[in-house]
């Protein structure tokens, strides 16, 4: 056979790949290796473990001056009426409260000195809700109907206590809550009838020169024992035309936590230790028509203690008035039973120093003069609570009410 003739390649032989193909293949592999490793370089987490996590969304950014205006304006537009305060919680002392219980620390300490530095009661308060002309017109307007009240005390109505002067029923007969108390003018028109006492009276000076100044002389101030220069205070009201009534702190339910101070009338006392501390209190001052209580849910729902207590008022020719906080409390019946002149308090006026609270709450206290014919509001002495009840006063009239001192709503002998 001639060497330059090469014999055909039998079918069945396989076929091997080229050298071509091979690096075709080869250079696809490095090419594709290549681009993942461009893209997966680009993550900075790339082949790593990843945890996602749902994050609260960014809070928009704050709007524009001109976003800000056009909101401002549409809301002078519209109104509204702020919510009341919400009553403060019961196991904290309201802040009339805590001025009482300052004073009490005073008295404990033999130091009376600067009370309205230390007690706080109304100072700082704006002075809010009356018209100041109106408010000195009518309330000038109710004194000269009367005039000024009698000096007090009425020599003939006062005994030496061991501890100071002590009210008494006259030789004559006379009793200390008809003498004390603000005559009603003749002529007095019909209709519903609204008292109203303040209270916490004498524990801040510019506050109890405040009300004596302001309120209509038909309002009844109550006076705690533990102010300073009571009796200047005392003649300063009835000079004003004022009746006044003294405040005895008595136990409350959480005694000794709750402690409403010195000389407080304890239900586990023995009746003469109470008595004495009694006599303590009607000692600060002469010059009262009654007493009311101060606190005293515990008390006055223990007849063995309180019975004692209203028995030596009513030996004194004194009215007790309950201010109504505890409908627990036995006094109106304890006191009905053996003569005692009583007032219970419909309302308190003032749970918080709020305006529109305290509006409410002379709105409802007409709406219970009106259902039964006589209605006692329980105020503190907090300015704005003394404006806004000054004002209200001056409404009276005109819806058809009549304002009187509260010896006036008593129910007993008279």
């Amino acid at each position: 056979m001639p060497r330059d003739r090469i014999p055909a390649m039998s079918s069945d032989e396989p076929r091997r790949p080229g050298l071509l193909a091979i690096a075709t293949v080869v250079v696809a592999l490095v090419y594709g290796g290549t681009l993942a490793w461009l893209l997966l370089s680009d993550n900075r987490l790339a082949g790593e473990p990843v945890v996602r996590l749902a994050l609260a969304p960014e809070p928009p950014p704050p709007p524009s001056a001109d976003k800000l205006l056009r909101t401002q304006g549409a809301a002078e537009e519209q109104p509204t009426v702020p919510e009341p305060t919400p009553p403060p919680a019961t196991d904290k002392p309201s802040a009339d409260e805590q001025a009482l219980l300052d004073a009490a620390k005073r008295v404990e300490r033999g130091d009376e000195a600067n009370s309205d530095a230390d007690a706080g009661s109304g100072d700082g308060v704006k002075i809010v809700g009356a018209e100041p002309v109106a408010r000195e017109v009518a309330a000038r307007a109710a004194v000269d109907a009367v005039g000024p009240l009698k000096p007090v005390p009425d020599p003939g109505l006062v005994a030496n206590g061991k501890q100071g002067p002590l009210p008494i029923i006259g030789k004559d007969g006379r009793q200390p809550w008809k003498v004390y108390a603000r005559p009603l003018p003749k002529g007095l028109p019909a209709g519903p009838r609204i008292a109203m006492v303040v209270s916490g009276m004498g524990i801040s000076e510019s506050a109890t020169a405040h009300a004596i100044a302001t309120l209509p002389p038909e309002v009844t101030l109550s006076f705690a024992p533990y102010g300073s220069h009571l009796q200047d205070w005392i003649d300063k009201a009835r000079a004003a035309g004022h009746e006044v009534l003294l405040e005895l702190p008595m136990e409350p339910f959480g005694y000794p936590q709750n402690d409403p101070g010195p000389y407080t009338l304890l239900a586990n006392l023995q009746p003469q230790e109470n008595i004495s501390r009694l006599d303590w209190q009607m000692s600060r001052f002469a010059g009262y028509a009654g007493v009311m209580n101060y606190q005293g849910a515990r008390f006055t729902s223990s007849a063995t203690a309180l019975s004692p207590i209203l028995s030596a008022l009513k030996s004194r020719g004194l009215m007790y008035v309950d201010n109504g906080t505890s409908q627990r409390s036995l006094a109106p019946k304890l006191g009905g039973d053996i003569g005692l002149p009583v007032s219970v308090g419909s309302r308190m006026i003032d749970p918080v120093q709020n305006p529109d609270v305290i509006k409410q709450s002379l709105s409802m206290l007409e709406d219970g003069a009106k259902q039964s014919g006589m209605a006692v509001g329980i105020a503190s002495a907090f300015p704005v609570t003394v404006d806004e009840v000054t004002y209200w006063a001056t409404t009276l009239k005109d819806k058809g009410f009549v304002l009187v001192p509260v010896t006036a709503t008593t129910a007993g002998p008279n």
